[in-house]
This record gives C-alpha cells, sequence and structure tokens, in this order.
C-alpha cells in the first residue's frame, strides 16, 4: 500500500489526487449544500438514508451498519 501512495505522488508531482466519497445517513435532511442533483440524494437507497456528507480523506470509518460497503 505504501508503495501504492508513492507512485500516485510522483506521478501527481507531488500532488495526490483524491476522489470523494458521498456518505449516506439516515437522520436529518439530505445534503442540499453538496449541490448533488436531487435524483442523487437516495443513491443509496432510502434504507440507507440521504447523501448528506461528503468525505476526502479520513482514517475514520463511517460506522453506517450492516449494509455500508467495507471501504465507506
Amino acid at each position: 500500500m505504501r508503495e501504492k501512495i508513492w507512485d500516485a505522488y510522483r506521478q501527481g508531482e507531488g500532488v495526490v489526487r483524491l476522489a470523494p466519497v458521498f456518505v449516506p445517513r439516515r437522520f436529518s435532511q439530505p445534503g442540499y449544500r453538496l449541490k448533488l442533483h436531487p435524483d442523487d440524494y437516495f443513491a443509496l437507497g432510502t434504507r440507507r438514508g440521504a447523501i448528506k456528507e461528503r468525505w476526502f480523506s479520513s482514517v475514520i470509518p463511517a460506522m453506517n451498519g450492516e449494509e455500508a460497503a467495507a471501504d465507506e
């Protein structure tokens, strides 16, 4: 894993590009401030909840229950 990170660092000439992860939550309203299309508020289904957060980098798991992906 460490070598993959260094490869990305070298390829980006010192910049490591991160892809955002949109995290669903089962409480409160969808994240309207994220500027998502309304069709995407419940992208993972209503059982998972509405998309409310966007994470770029974290070592903390989202802890969204049994249906969440392992890397969420």
